[in-house]
């Protein structure tokens, strides 16, 4: 028990000895001191392959003399008065304003990370018998599941898919008429967007459910979403194995999740009070980029979220 006491009693002591020995000034350089702790920092950071070296005391004098010329030439710098150059305060302006960018994108990624988790765990939320229950709901669909091909026209109004329909019922070919006429990216794949499956297209539902009811080859009639109007291919179809309920309810939850996420955001929509110039928006001008690389349709906000973090 005395022992214990003579140790609490002496932690103090100890605690300051190393402070102080962290903080003793080992170098200097004009107005500039390097202490212990700097220069420990310092060697910590160095690659492993040097702390062998840097342990003696010709390692440490060594390391030690490369960080003071480092530091006579800043010395040196500031003294010179190339600091109050024009081009260096407006490089030093523009470093501070793009880390004031950063820091603000940073912030966000953070709050709406934090953000969307308590959102998924509460208003966006999907139990397990609402997943049972869509199972059930779309049994036939998951008995004999397909993927199909697609490709499609988009207009931006109906007398323009009028004039799609009319050269595609003339015998013009889809992709040929895609290339000229679709104002969609996939205009310069001939109108294709690959491969999908029940659920990939769940945000236009109309699209969805005109696709899936035409057979392979067959063409629809114009088909309205809130994109705009469409005129649909099957290209062709491929039949999949069974899905029993656990193979299925993964992709169930995502489908079901995404839906209360988009009633969510029309929600937040009427609240915000969300309002956009169309005649603005459409005068905007924006150069056309052929792209191999565009997706017809993002499948959900995430796959939006991953091109910009390509983009950066």
């Amino acid at each position: 028990m005395l022992k214990n006491k003579i140790v609490l009693s002496a932690l103090p002591f100890l605690l300051f000895a190393c402070s102080k020995g962290q903080n003793q000034v080992v170098a200097k350089a004009g107005q500039i001191r390097i202490t212990t702790k700097d220069l420990m920092a310092e060697i910590q950071n160095s690659p492993d392959a040097y702390k062998t070296y840097l342990s003696t005391l010709e390692g440490k004098k060594q390391f030690l003399d490369i960080l003071l010329r480092e530091k006579i030439l800043v010395n040196a710098a500031e003294r010179s008065g190339v600091s109050r150059m024009k081009e260096i305060q407006q490089n030093l302006k523009d470093y501070r304003e793009r880390m004031k960018e950063q820091e603000t994108e940073y912030r966000k990624g953070l709050v709406l990370r934090e953000y969307l988790r308590q959102l998924k765990d509460k208003d966006l939320k999907v139990e397990e018998a609402d997943i049972k229950k869509y199972y059930e709901d779309h049994k036939a669909d998951y008995a004999n599941p397909v993927r199909v091909t697609a490709a499609h026209i988009l207009s931006t109004t109906e007398a323009d898919a009028q004039a799609v329909l009319k050269r595609l019922k003339a015998g013009d070919a889809f992709d040929k008429v895609a290339r000229e006429l679709s104002t969609d990216p996939s205009a310069d794949r001939g109108g294709l967007i690959g491969e999908v499956a029940k659920g990939d297209l769940s945000d236009i539902p109309e699209f969805e459910s005109a696709l899936f009811s035409l057979k392979a080859g067959q063409i629809s009639g114009i088909v309205k979403t809130k994109i705009g109007y469409h005129v649909i291919r099957k290209v062709g179809e491929i039949k999949l194995p069974e899905q029993t309920y656990e193979q299925a309810a993964a992709q169930i939850h995502r489908v079901l999740e995404k839906k209360k996420f988009d009633e969510w955001v029309d929600k937040s929509k009427k609240e915000q009070k969300v309002w956009v110039d169309e005649k603005a928006l459409a005068a905007l001008p924006v150069d056309k980029i052929q792209s191999k690389t565009v997706p017809a349709y993002p499948e959900s906000e995430e796959m939006m979220s991953e091109s910009k973090e390509k983009v950066k």
